[in-house]
């Protein structure tokens, strides 16, 4: 992603990361890789699979990296 300010161009590098769904994990894995509330750019549930090889349901979090 690009923006344009002023004439300068800045690059901000979007990052995603996957945790269990709840919120003890979802902090846990925020914590763990340095991620802070302003980096934030959403939270998304991600339903889990019952069929075929089951996977349980995720949270999805879009952020910017440092």
């Amino acid at each position: 992603i690009e923006k344009e300010k002023a004439g300068l161009t800045q690059t901000v590098r979007i990052r995603e990361l996957y945790s269990d769904d709840t919120v003890v994990a979802l902090n846990a894995a925020l914590l763990e890789r340095g991620v802070e509330i302003g980096q934030i750019i959403s939270v998304l549930t991600v339903p889990g699979q019952a069929m075929g090889r089951p996977v349980p349901p995720q949270f999805r979090v879009l952020y910017r990296s440092n």
